[in-house]
């Protein structure tokens, strides 16, 4: 998405990029984002980052900017930029609860809102990310108590070093593919520290892309995602939308990603102004509606 010639989390000549995942990647003559995005990305892309500190102001091309901390993974940001007819605050992938390995989030209040809408309907609600970790933990405790070797199936960025983190403060130790471990030396690089890596761990984690039939796992095999058997998700749930946007309260609000058409309905029908847009929509700020 464009905004004023500056994108978010879409190339553009200068871009802002969320966090790390690949499909957010973006390109540009200069990408802002947080440092530990940029040693993220640095993993997998190249190109020049100008790197930003949460709370502090910047300029963005023409426009005033701070970033917040979304909650999605190590180093994710959402941004807020100072309009000529208002504020704008973009999410990103976000979470409301803290996650053990994501900086808590946070949500400046804002006059115009573009919000993820990766599980913006009613069916996708979430236990809480500590309800989870006791389900995956117990999980865990009868697949060795039945001799069993359990196996993990996690997205190789953010959901492994979150699943692995859960893992060592209950004292189980994990045997994780070679680009889980470049991921957890940037993890502990900014201070999240891992204990309990081993080359015969208890627990294993394999990749999404690991060989495997989608809804034949063995009963000691779990996908962990909000997709997945077990919903420890690092994206925030229905609920948790609802409470975002409470929070930021908006005059005008636009859904983007997953479930944007029907997130953007659910909130006319709370009385919010609210339309999905696309992901490459290019948004002119004189467009929106005048602050009142």
């Amino acid at each position: 998405m464009i905004i004023g010639k500056v994108g978010l989390d879409s190339s553009a000549k200068l871009a802002f990029q969320s966090h790390a995942h690949t499909d957010h990647f973006v390109s540009g003559e200069v990408i802002y984002s947080t440092r530990a995005t940029k040693f993220l990305s640095h993993l997998r892309k190249g190109g020049f980052y100008r790197e930003i500190e949460f709370g502090k102001k910047f300029y963005i091309g023409d426009f005033k900017a701070k970033l917040y901390p979304a909650g999605h993974m190590l180093g994710s940001a959402g941004i807020k930029l100072w309009l000529e007819n208002g504020t704008l605050f973009y999410t990103g992938d976000t979470k409301w609860f803290k996650l053990r390995t994501a900086e808590k989030s946070r949500f400046p209040r804002a006059d115009f809102l573009i919000v993820e809408a990766t599980f913006g309907v009613p069916s996708f609600t979430f236990p809480t990310p500590r309800e989870a970790e006791k389900k995956l933990i117990a999980f865990v405790e009868e697949a060795l108590e039945r001799g069993r070797r359990p196996v993990l199936y996690v997205n190789q960025m953010g959901k492994a070093q979150e699943v692995m983190k859960i893992l060592d403060l209950h004292g189980y130790t994990v045997k994780a593919s070679r680009e889980m471990l470049k991921v957890v030396r940037v993890y502990s690089k900014f201070g999240v520290r891992f204990g309990n890596i081993s080359a015969d761990g208890e627990v294993v984690l394999r990749s999404y892309r690991s060989p495997r039939v989608e809804n034949s796992l063995s009963p000691w095999e779990l996908t962990v995602s909000g997709f997945g058997r077990l919903k420890l998700s690092n994206h925030a749930d229905f609920w948790e939308l609802i409470r975002i946007v409470e929070r930021i309260n908006p005059e005008m609000v636009f859904t983007v990603y997953g479930f944007a058409e029907e997130f953007a309905r659910i909130l006319r029908g709370l009385g919010y102004d609210a339309r999905p847009v696309s992901q490459d929509s290019v948004i002119e700020p004189v467009d929106m509606m005048t602050k009142t």
